[in-house]
Order: C-alpha cells, then structure tokens, then sequence
C-alpha cells in the first residue's frame, strides 16, 4: 500500500480535527472523499480541505477501491450500521466516540472486523496526552504502593441550544448523556490507568436541561483488591470553564491529573516519581492527530492500533454498567453478559423509557 486513501463519513464540526490529522501525514496517506446527508456541508467541507470527492451517500465511499479507511464522524446511533457496512466492503474503520450506543451493537462491530480482518479503532484521544501518559507509568511502577482510591469528575457545561441537535438529549441517538457522550473519555482513562472495577452503583437525573437523557451522574466503583473510586459527571455544572480531574491514591503517593501533579511526602519517593517521568517522552503532536496518525500506521504496518475497538467496547461495558444501575436502583456485577438488561439495545432503551416516565412523575 503506497499510500493510504481515507473517506470521512459525516463533515460536523470533529470531523475538520480527522482531516487536519490525515493532511499532515503527506506521503502516507491522503485524504479522497467525504460524505454528508447535508448536500452543502459535504461540497464546503471537501472545497475546505482540498478533497475531491464529495456526496451525500456514504455508500458511494465504500465502493471506491482508492479508499482504505472510512473515519466515522456520525451521530452515535449510526456509529454501528455504517461501521459494519464498511468493514463488509473491506474498509479499515475508525470510529469517534462512543464506540456504540449498546454492547449488542459494539459487540457486531467487533465481529465485523474479525470476519473481515481489518481494523477498527475508537477515538480516546487523551490517552495521547503527556499528563496521562505519564500518569499510567507512575502507576504501573508501583512508586506510589497500591492503589487504593479515585476520584474522577467531568463538571462541564452544555447551552440550552447545544441539545436542539436534532440527534442530541434522545436515548435512541446519542445513547445517554452527560456519561456517554462528554465523560465516556473520563471513563476510558480510569479503566486505562487502574482497570475496570467489578461492581458499579449509580445515580443519573436531569436537572438542568429539558432532554430525555441525563445530565448529571454520581456513581461508585468498587474492585475486588480493596480498591474503591467516585465518579462524577454532569453537563449541568454553571462554573466558569468546564472542569475535569482525575485523582488516584496510592499507600506512598498520588498522582493527579489535569493538570499532571504528583505527591508523596517522602522526598525518595518524589525522586523516583521524578524518573519514571523522564522515560515518557514527549509528543508533538496534540492527542487527536495522535491517534489518527497511529491508526493510519497501524493499517499500513499491519498491527492492532494503540486504542482498538476491544478497548472501546470496555469503556461502553462500563457505561452501560453506570446506566443498568440507575435504572435498576441496585448494584451492578462486572462483567455485564448478553442477558444482561441493557445489553441489547431494545432492552436499553426500554429501561430508559422507564425512566422518563418515572422522572415524569417526579417533577
């Protein structure tokens, strides 16, 4: 493969970051077609970004054989169909987040891929920042002893108008709210640094916004070693710029993130902190245009990308997890099976049903 064609299915606002990413990698990969049911969106995106195909059918990519890879840039509920129609047509397939909008659909997704042999991946660009790199290395040197509690918060807020996206604020759309759409990177980086817990209990309500879904979530992680952590999301915080942290504590230590501060009130420790730290390079590169870079180079170099479907479908497990139990009022066991409530994406949005009418009720 001399060079790598790439088709971008849905020109909205992220997918200007996945073209910027593909034009700085010349020579290696080359930006062919896009594709948008917005006839005018999908001719000023390619005049923007110097493409030459536009159309308003993704299918029309899909059958070009110039096209390796097809980037999903797509409300979440189209993130499955169009990803399996792709990787049937033998295209490479990297999707932004959420992976999926149920585990029923991400779990296609992957057999997909397999039954094709191609690759697909999800768009978890902070794991490409130095804080969290940094941070994973400080954990995984065992400098700061055993981990024994988190705290992870993603406190932003969202305009009233930012939910009048005709797909947004809807179940059978976007999959959720403030926990699938904004904190699910929180989410994949909590599972990145110290694992997926093995039991889940949450709260959702939506307090702010006149939507389906929710808009604030408080729930409780708990692991079989002892290790316990908190979770806080909400597109309902009034604050002066959003707010996201991320703190884990250790026998010795703590690391903290965003932005990257360590602790420990023993002087060696700080020391060793200190040189774990130093073995982490930095990148150049901002953490979206990582990730694509990666991607593409997985393609070409025939290998399992940094952040692969798997790993996608890990952070939507624990998603769904959050959801199944502020449904059901009742902890909720890891791993989540296919019987379980929420798994299938009818048995979701019937639980979520549940819940607007009760919320109804409420208020």
């Amino acid at each position: 493969m001399e060079r790598i064609g790439v088709g971008i299915v849905g020109a909205g606002g992220i997918a200007s970051a996945h073209a910027k990413a593909v034009e700085q990698l010349k020579g290696e990969a080359t930006l062919i077609g896009v594709a948008d049911i917005d006839e005018d969106r999908a001719r000023a995106f390619a005049r923007r970004h110097q493409i030459p195909v536009w159309t308003t059918e993704y299918e029309d990519l899909l059958h070009r054989d110039d096209i390796h890879v097809i980037h999903l840039c797509t409300p979440h509920h189209l993130h499955a169909p169009y990803a399996i129609a792709a990787l049937k047509a033998g295209k490479h397939v990297l999707v932004e987040k959420p992976l999926a909008t149920s585990l029923e659909e991400a779990d296609q997704m992957l057999t997909a891929a397999q039954k094709a042999n191609r690759q697909l991946g999800v768009v978890f660009q902070l794991r490409f920042e130095p804080d969290v790199r940094r941070a994973r290395e400080v954990i995984r040197s065992g400098v700061l002893g055993k981990p024994f509690y988190a705290e992870v918060s993603c406190l932003w807020w969202r305009r009233p108008v930012y939910y009048e996206v005709s797909w947004r604020g809807k179940w059978a759309t976007e999959g959720g709210g403030a926990v699938i759409n904004q904190a699910v990177h929180h989410i994949d980086l909590l599972i990145h640094l110290i694992g997926m817990p093995d039991e889940v209990e949450a709260h959702i309500d939506t307090i702010a916004h006149e939507i389906e879904v929710e808009d604030w979530c408080l729930a409780n992680f708990r692991w079989q070693d002892g290790l316990h952590a908190v979770f806080c999301a909400s597109t309902a915080a009034e604050l002066e710029t959003d707010a996201s942290r991320m703190l884990v504590l250790g026998q010795y230590g703590t690391v903290q993130m965003f932005p990257f501060r360590p602790y420990s009130r023993q002087e060696e420790r700080l020391l060793r902190i200190a040189e774990v730290c130093r073995t982490v390079p930095e990148r150049e590169l901002p953490g979206h245009t990582a990730l694509v870079h990666d991607f593409l180079r997985a393609v070409r170099e025939r290998r399992a990308p940094l952040v692969s479907g798997v790993e996608g479908r890990q952070a939507l497990e624990l998603v769904t997890a959050i959801y199944q139990s502020a449904f059901t009022g009742e902890p909720v066991s890891l791993p989540l099976t296919p019987q379980s409530p929420c798994y299938t994406t009818a048995g979701k949005l019937e639980m979520a049903r549940r819940y607007v009418e009760q919320r109804a009720k409420r208020t």
